[in-house]
């Protein structure tokens, strides 16, 4: 079933915590308000909290690639700039 991760819009925004636990995936996806296809320049960094608490950038989710499956576990958040109206779910 399709879960909301960071609702659509064009302020910088991030989400909530998103747990993967070990064994697991997560497949996660671009969407915009328009339909299934999103506008060029959307733009959505995927970050891994660390040990310390601080979270660091390790993939995006953009236009020109706008899915992909997480398969390590660890806790994640997305991270989205003002500007291009996206957001994220999963699936």
């Amino acid at each position: 079933m399709a879960t909301e991760i960071l609702a659509v819009g064009t302020a910088a925004a991030t989400s909530g915590d998103v747990i993967v636990a070990s064994g697991n995936q997560l497949t996660v996806g671009l969407k915009d308000a328009a339909g299934p296809i999103v506008a060029g320049g959307a733009f959505v960094e995927i970050q891994l909290k660390a040990d310390s608490g601080e979270y660091f950038t390790i993939a995006a989710l953009s236009s020109a690639s706008p899915g992909l499956i997480i398969a390590g576990a660890g806790t994640y958040r997305f991270s989205r700039p003002a500007g291009v109206s996206c957001g994220v779910f999963s699936a």
